[in-house]
């Protein structure tokens, strides 16, 4: 059984440099060119030298994104993210569109062509088709079911050899086919994979998770007298309008987490496991790969441990986790989550040394209180935990503040700080909650 590859999403520098701490086999990036993240900072110029720089000193591999359906008047944005990524010395290009791919085939032709998800590949003659277009991997349509990948896998071996499969194993679902989504431009002119009237490609405000009221019932004309689909609302007793039926979220699945899935997916060969969330925060990030991570090592080592990691993932989760397609019941929560310890998400991630063996520069991710702490929890690599204990650590104010090495008992999202505390696990880039 060979293990497949832990793909991870890079929105930025510091996301980058988390997924190479926290285990990465290779990472996926956006340049200059359209990438289906506007959200995210990226790494246009310069910055994707140094990413592929810093990637290529960590063994990891990088992978470009330039998955979106441009229109004629964005190709010269292609062209762009092409060249980008040939003097990079990119690992991996990500496209969707024919076009894109026969740009890529031309211009950069040496580097390895991808096929991402948005190009809805669900059948073996697409995956053909790729391979003729001069392809080496697919990422299978997000749609795809457990049954449906396993008959692509054997397709794949039978007709296609060498030819790579990847599926998306974890972060957000979509209601539209692979992502191909209107919504967003409808509602708030941000186009999802094409260019809208007032902002740039990639750039979806996900509308499927705002809270809706229902207000009609749906109902097919050629069907009277039967509901199309039935719409339920929890009513709530809450002081600002008892009695009413609360905003609710129709259109949003659960977040996908194939954890258990992990060693059938290893023996159907698949080439990468792909985690989603290039515009999440790297505190995300670090939590999720450390987990993911873990799990593809304890596999490999043959004793297989999704339990620990799955209760780790517990506490980057923000929303329910469901095995999705791959499950009985698509929308039905992975049970047990919720009888684990409450959710801690990391609070601050170390920047570097401050001066004495014990001072360390931190940025804190969330908002803290140190009188009420219970002990910090160092997220270190391997999914080991060491915990400083009350009274062990304490924070003190950043030398940019107006009162410099005074105690910082409270502080708040994005504040720079110093953590006095003596640990070996404690090195920049590191996270704790």
């Amino acid at each position: 059984m060979r293990i497949p590859e832990l793909l991870l999403p890079c929105g930025d520098m510091e996301s980058l440099e988390t997924a190479l701490l926290y285990g990465a086999d290779a990472v996926y990036l956006g340049a200059d060119g359209p990438n289906l993240r506007a959200g995210a900072a990226g790494f246009s110029g310069p910055n994707l030298d140094s990413a592929c720089t810093l990637a290529r000193a960590a063994g990891v591999r990088v992978y470009v994104c330039l998955n979106a359906s441009p229109r004629e008047q964005d190709m010269p944005l292609v062209r762009q993210g092409l060249e980008q990524a040939v003097e990079a010395g990119a690992d991996g290009l990500i496209v969707a569109d024919p076009g894109v791919a026969r740009l890529a085939m031309r211009h950069a032709p040496r580097i390895p062509l991808h096929i991402s998800t948005q190009a809805n590949t669900r059948n073996a003659e697409a995956l053909a088709f790729w391979r003729d277009m001069g392809a080496v991997r697919a990422n299978l349509a997000r749609e795809c079911s457990a049954a449906e990948v396993a008959a692509l896998a054997r397709a794949r071996d039978a007709h296609l050899p060498g030819f790579g499969l990847e599926i998306f194993v974890h972060g957000a679902q979509c209601t539209a086919l692979s992502g191909r989504c209107q919504l967003s431009a409808h509602m708030v002119e941000r186009a999802v994979n094409q260019p809208g009237r007032t902002a740039s490609m990639g750039a979806c405000a996900h509308p499927c998770r705002y809270e809706y009221r229902l207000r009609a019932v749906v109902e097919e004309r050629k069907r009277q007298g039967h509901d199309a689909w039935e719409v339920l609302e929890r009513w709530t007793d809450d002081a600002d309008a008892p009695g009413q039926a609360p905003w609710t979220q129709y259109f949003a699945p659960q977040d996908l987490c194939l954890l258990w899935q992990t060693p059938w997916l290893a023996r159907l060969g698949l080439d990468a496991l792909k985690v989603e969330g290039r515009t999440r925060s790297s505190a995300y990030l670090a939590v999720t790969a450390d987990a993911w991570r873990y799990a593809l090592d304890s596999l490999a080592a043959g004793a297989f441990r999704p339990r620990e990691a799955l209760s780790e993932l517990r506490h980057a989760a923000t929303r329910p986790l469901t095995a999705g397609l791959f499950g009985a019941d698509a929308r039905r929560p992975i049970p047990g989550l919720d009888r684990l310890s409450p959710r801690r998400p990391p609070m601050l991630r170390v920047l570097a040394r401050a001066g004495a063996d014990d001072a360390w520069a931190v940025e804190l991710k969330g908002s803290l209180d140190t009188r009420r702490s219970e002990g910090l929890t160092i997220i270190e690599p391997g999914l080991s935990r060491p915990v400083l204990p009350p009274g062990s650590f304490h924070l003190e104010h950043g030398p940019d503040s107006a009162t410099p090495g005074l105690p910082a008992q409270m502080g708040h999202p994005g504040m720079r700080a110093v953590l006095r505390a003596a640990h070996p696990a404690l090195r920049p880039g590191i996270f704790a909650r």
